[in-house]
């Protein structure tokens, strides 16, 4: 399970064991954005393994950053919903303003944090390796 702090560790851990590199080619690109260094390194790591190109940011201020120079090779917006410097609505609304097509995934640990006129798609955390995989391919298979 993908948790806040208190089980990450160990979930760390569990998720290096599971599942390989998917074969062939990288797949799409995800710019992954949440604060808590662990938890991002868990969301990254098993995004990885499937087989996806990962950009990380810690915040908001980052990511945009990362987007101004990766913006054109990104598919797929996974943010956390409350962080430091800027949340992840306010970075959603300001990346979606430059590319409308841009896909989102808001992920958060507080219940009603979204605004579903942002983000209609969303994860509560904690969820599973296998949610959060299956959650990314349906959002990015979506037209």
């Amino acid at each position: 399970m993908f948790a806040p702090m208190n089980s990450v560790r160990s979930a760390i851990a569990e998720a290096a064991d599971e599942g390989r590199p998917s074969p062939g080619a990288v797949k799409e690109t995800i710019l992954l954005v949440e604060d808590e260094p662990a938890v991002r390194q868990l969301f990254a790591q098993a995004l990885l393994r499937a087989g996806y190109r990962v950009y990380e940011a810690r915040n908001g201020q980052e990511a945009v950053k990362v987007f101004d120079q990766h913006g054109d090779s990104i598919d797929l917006l996974l943010t956390d919903v409350r962080m430091p410097y800027m949340g992840g609505l306010e970075l959603a609304q300001q990346l979606r303003a430059r590319r409308l097509t841009l896909k989102l995934i808001c992920i958060s640990g507080y219940p009603g944090s979204t605004d579903n006129e942002v983000a209609s798609d969303f994860l509560a955390k904690p969820f599973s390796r296998d949610d959060l995989l299956k959650k990314v391919r349906e959002v990015l298979d979506r037209r």
